[in-house]
């Protein structure tokens, strides 16, 4: 069975597709790159702004991101 894709993954593959640093990503959405980094790490989930804000920048479905988040 496959495994179902985490937030925090799904956040990190698509900076890195995207080729945005953490800061680069942060500044974009108005947070700081330790709350992006602790988003990717899997130690906090971001607000529902936030969340719709990065998906935004990063080209993601924000409909996806929210199951993931349990939004």
């Amino acid at each position: 069975m496959a495994r179902k894709p985490q937030l925090n993954t799904m956040l990190r593959a698509a900076r890195l597709k995207k080729g945005l640093t953490l800061q680069q990503l942060a500044d974009a959405i108005g947070v700081t790159g330790a709350a992006i980094a602790h988003w990717e790490a899997g130690k906090n989930r971001p607000r529902e702004a936030h969340l719709a804000a990065a998906c935004k920048a990063l080209k993601i479905s924000v409909r996806n991101a929210r199951e993931l988040a349990g939004l």
